[in-house]
């Protein structure tokens, strides 16, 4: 039911390329091989020139139809001229058509999400076994033949124009179904993209674009919103989008079928017509009344659903911290989740009218530490994905999936490449290859069932890199790996010349981060990581003990959101010691290695800068700016902490005070140049990260 068999190939002829069973790289386009302007020509080649029509079969549906839309405007930006939708099958013509609805001299395609494109006589077929392969085939065929590149609305480059296009007549790509069949994008904590997606309607729709040409077919979020409650009763604008796009939609670790608890009070009072019931786990009844409203909500609009059971808070935290009535043991918390989870289970079950509905449950925080010591176990449902969840805030593969005896059950991993409180958020950390040791692990572990990812990667801009290598994987597991997608990325989106050069330093971007903690997992690499958002707390603390005229022997010790009773530890990993200064001295040794070591990136970078034509702007938003910011980060930290040191000797810590001032007044300058064009004024909307409080605050005590 749920494991995929993929077999994979890959075929080079000539000038053009032939792919058997293979997702194209996400973020590799044709150009290379297949795309051709006005000059070249080959006997039996089609010429593709602007306001060339497109055909859509008549049967196709409204998702394959918005994927349409978004191929004419990529007709008109690359050829110049305005495509039309046709009712009548021309000569010359894109003609779009899922399965067989098309005769052509080619077979149709089959198996979840395939897809085709090729040339047939003086006509492009783009095919899809279904409705997302057809999706994918279109974003394919810009991709591959209009040199579209999958990342084009962040990377601040358009389109190449073209007169017009020759395909060469042998020009067929075939890929077939995805490796893992359910791969999801969780936008979480969206401080920079929020403000931005607000701004106009192509912006809130460049992520969902995104998706679906990096081949991605889930979006985990809210599937209501405050226009649910009230007549016709809608999903909510984001599942709404989803649901025309043709994603599918599945629920937050704390939104039970995709609800939330802020709209209880609307519930009660536009639906049933009554005062809100307290929330309390004594109302079983009104729980199980919200539940269900939402559950047929779902069904009603039509939407494409992985339901999401499970209890907690209402907010990103166990319930027993909101609701008042919650038991205070380990196994009666348990024993409540399990209630509460067998109660949802009956309302899928009943609303779908299906005995196994598609169910997903995330072993997110408190739920893994529950697992991991074996107060919970997990439903006896077969159609149930055991949602796996990294560990907080280094993301890697935790006790509880470490531990756990699997039975063929359908798995799946949710894997954070941003982390908003002490892991990455200005600045990519994780990388492809530890995104790569994740999924391998958790493959391995489950015994070949892995049907279900989630990434979160809540702001998408600074972590696109990461997000187009998770997705390639996704769909090729078995033949992807690291070098070889550097390589495909960075030919796609800065050129040949620089290519190899790019791919090494993404690598060495990535092995620069201080590793404060020795990796605890046989052969796992770079298991923990100091993110950018650990020099702000880390700075905030340093900075709040000077101000108090304080000094601590261990000063990054006891944070207040380390609490194992959350499912939360490990907030800094810094080696601590009765002995003076030996984590000070930690954090000295591990900024001056990381210093070094991004002094010779970012001196190759602006090298490279100098030389680049092709993705100029995007080298220096992802990866230069992004080197040049963390240079930065590790020098004011390394200065503040030999503050801390010097003023615990009561001596003059001014300079060094300063000197930390300067650094991260440098990191903003460089955050700063990303600022351009669709992107002017992104990072004016931090306010996780807190750079200007920093500054203030190092700027005070600069005077003292």
């Amino acid at each position: 039911m749920f494991k995929v068999k993929v077999m994979r190939k890959f075929f080079h002829i000539y000038l053009f390329i032939v792919v058997m069973g293979q997702q194209l790289p996400s973020a590799f386009s044709l150009s290379l091989e297949t795309r051709y302007s006005g000059s070249k020509s080959m006997e039996g080649s089609m010429i593709i020139k602007g306001g060339i029509p497109v055909f859509v079969h008549p049967d196709e549906p409204q998702a394959v139809r918005r994927a349409v839309k978004d191929v004419l405007r990529d007709l008109h930006n690359v050829l110049g001229e305005t495509s039309v939708l046709t009712d009548t099958l021309t000569s010359s013509a894109i003609v779009v058509a899922t399965g067989d609805r098309y005769s052509g001299s080619k077979p149709a395609v089959s198996g979840w999400e395939a897809h085709q494109v090729y040339k047939d006589d003086n006509r492009i077929i783009v095919n899809g076994a279904d409705m997302r392969g057809t999706i994918y085939a279109i974003y394919t065929f810009s991709e591959s033949v209009l040199g579209v590149k999958p990342l084009w609305r962040w990377t601040s480059e358009e389109p190449v124009r073209q007169e017009q296009l020759i395909v060469p007549p042998e020009f067929h790509i075939k890929i077939s179904s995805p490796s893992v069949k359910y791969r999801a994008w969780f936008p979480n904590d969206r401080d920079l993209i929020n403000p931005w997606q607000k701004l106009s309607n192509e912006n809130f729709e460049a992520m969902y674009e995104t998706m679906l040409r990096l081949k991605v077919n889930t979006l985990e979020g809210e599937i209501a919103d405050e226009r649910s409650y009230r007549p016709p009763y809608p999903l909510g604008r984001e599942a709404t989008l989803a649901q025309q796009r043709g994603l599918i939609i599945t629920g937050h670790h704390m939104l039970i079928f995709g609800s939330n608890y802020r709209y209880w009070n609307a519930y009660w009072k536009q639906i049933k017509k009554q005062q809100p019931p307290a929330l309390k786990i004594e109302n079983v009844d009104a729980l199980r009344q919200w539940w269900r409203y939402h559950a047929t909500l779902a069904t009603r609009n039509e939407a494409d659903i992985i339901w999401l059971v499970g209890f907690r808070g209402n907010r990103d935290i166990p319930f027993w911290e909101f609701f008042p009535d919650a038991p205070a043991s380990p196994k009666d918390r348990a024993d409540v989740i399990d209630a509460m989870v067998k109660r949802q289970v009956e309302i899928v079950k009943e609303v779908t009218d299906e005995q196994h509905p598609l169910m997903r449950l995330t072993l997110y925080n408190e739920m893994s530490t529950l697992v991991a010591n074996g107060h919970f176990n997990l439903p006896d449902e077969s159609s149930l994905i055991r949602n796996f969840v990294a560990a907080r805030r280094d993301h890697f593969p935790a006790a509880d999936i470490r531990g756990y005896s699997f039975s063929g059950e359908p798995t799946g991993y949710y894997l954070n490449f941003q982390f908003t409180s002490s892991g990455s958020h200005l600045a990519q950390a994780e990388g492809p290859r530890k995104m790569e040791q994740n999924f391998r692990m958790v493959d391995s572990l489950s015994d070949g069932n892995l049907v279900f990812s989630v990434v979160n990667a809540g702001n998408i801009r600074e972590h696109v890199l990461e997000l187009s290598a998770n997705a390639e994987m996704m769909w090729n597991m078995d033949s992807f790996d690291c070098p070889s997608f550097y390589t495909s990325f960075c030919k796609a989106y800065f050129g040949e010349e620089h290519a190899s050069q790019i791919a090494l330093l993404y690598d060495a971007f990535f092995r620069s981060y201080w590793q404060q903690k020795e990796s605890d997992i046989p052969g796992f690499e770079r298991q923990y990581l100091f993110q950018d958002m650990r020099y702000a707390r880390a700075a905030e603390t340093l900075i709040g003990d000077m101000e108090k005229g304080k000094h601590r022997n261990n000063p990054f010790d006891n944070h207040a959101l380390d609490n194992p009773d959350k499912g939360s530890a490990g907030y800094f990993r810094i080696l601590s010691s009765s002995e003076k200064n030996i984590q000070l001295n930690a954090v000295l040794h591990g900024t001056a290695s990381s210093i070094a070591k991004l002094e010779k990136i970012t001196a190759e970078a602006d090298r490279i800068y100098e030389e680049l034509e092709e993705g100029k702007r995007f080298f220096d938003d992802n990866l230069r700016g992004q080197a040049h910011f963390m240079l930065e980060l590790n020098r004011m930290l390394h200065n503040l902490t030999k503050a801390y040191q010097v003023s615990a000797e009561k001596k003059d810590a001014r300079a060094f005070i300063h000197a930390s001032l300067q650094d991260i007044t440098s990191a903003q300058v460089w955050l700063h140049r990303a600022d351009h064009g669709v992107f002017e004024q992104w990072y004016t909307n931090d306010i996780k990260f807190g750079l200007d409080k920093i500054k203030q605050r190092l700027a005070s005590l600069s005077l003292r």
